[in-house]
């Protein structure tokens, strides 16, 4: 048998792990203290997206409710997944930066493909007509596929390029208690520590003017021109309740006489927007801020981010922001 030298054994030795897969360097050895430590993922130590969604699912802190928006709607659930982005709308923009970045699965509160239908072909619009009585009475859709779009089509082509998977994480991901969504708003007001109570809906901030609270919002959110606000400049606000997403006026019933400003993401003008200002107009000392559905959500897909950290420890899991998708003319 040929010898070596001590420098070439040392050598070939270093190579050797330098080379070995770090899946492989993880196994634990059967029957030793650490034997069963590692979380369970595919044969070779690779994690698929579904064994990630899986793995949401296992820990999520409540019961899952399948008859949701949540679920795959776009890519191959067995692709094995390199690295995680969470965002809160699947822009073309935040799917390209993710690819730069190496990751392929893309977890998001928002529809990837602009309707709650989220599929990657435009939805069939519902056809009517009147009944024998006068009545509406719901066609058929007419045969054949419907027509192609071209922004359908260009977003799923480049989805399929790059091997993307994209998963929708809202329903669910607001079950988790405390409600990471508003956990999430609340830590933009600057009192994050305030966020990790029993409730995260209703935060206490050290009193301000709303204007002031306003421009605190701006910066943090780095809205770009998306926020409105109804209510005086001047009124002192101190308990801020946070309704992030799309809420019903049912949610600012409830809140407001318990608060002096809600910041929601949005809501109806003729609802919400309409009772705060008949609320002010009979003498009430009540606000409301407005800083846009997808900039409301952002916090709390940048807490999803941290939290799959935890779940999933072997892949790196960041968050991307899709951004303020307004802006403001200079003059206004």
């Amino acid at each position: 048998m040929r010898e070596i030298s001590r420098r070439r054994f040392v050598t070939l030795t270093a190579t050797g792990i330098a080379a070995t897969p770090l899946a492989l360097m993880a196994r634990p050895i059967p029957g030793s203290p650490i034997s069963g430590s590692v979380i369970s993922g595919s044969a070779n130590g690779a994690v698929t997206a579904q064994e990630v969604v899986d793995r949401i699912q296992k820990n999520l802190g409540a019961p899952w409710k399948p008859d949701t928006v949540d679920g795959f709607k776009a890519g191959d659930p067995s692709t094995v997944v390199t690295r995680i982005v969470t965002t809160s709308l699947a822009s073309l923009d935040v799917l390209g930066r993710a690819v730069k970045t190496g990751a392929n699965l893309i977890v998001t509160s928002e529809p990837t493909f602009f309707s709650r239908a989220d599929t990657p072909a435009p939805p069939v619009r519902r056809r009517f007509t009147r009944g024998p009585k006068g009545q509406f009475v719901v066609l058929p859709p007419p045969p054949g596929p419907p027509p192609s779009d071209p922004v359908f089509t260009a977003k799923n082509d480049f989805i399929k390029k790059h091997n993307l998977v994209v998963f929708r994480f809202s329903d669910n991901w607001r079950l988790r208690p405390p409600d990471p969504f508003a956990q999430g708003l609340a830590g933009a007001l600057g009192r994050a520590k305030d966020a990790g109570n029993a409730d995260p809906g209703s935060v206490s901030i050290r009193e301000t003017s709303l204007e002031s609270l306003v421009m605190h919002l701006k910066k943090s959110l780095q809205s770009r021109g998306g926020m409105r606000v109804v209510g005086h400049p001047d009124l002192r606000v101190r308990k801020v309740g946070v309704l992030p997403g799309s809420t019903p006026i049912q949610a600012s019933l409830q809140m407001l006489p318990n608060v002096d400003v809600i910041v929601a993401g949005e809501v109806r003008e003729w609802e919400s927007v309409e009772y705060v200002l008949d609320t002010i107009d009979l003498g009430g000392k009540k606000a409301l801020i407005l800083v846009g559905r997808i900039v409301s959500e952002e916090p709390g897909m940048q807490v999803c981010a941290q939290w799959l950290k935890t779940v999933v420890p072997e892949l790196r899991a960041t968050s991307i922001s899709a951004g303020d998708p307004y802006w403001r003319p200079s003059n206004a």
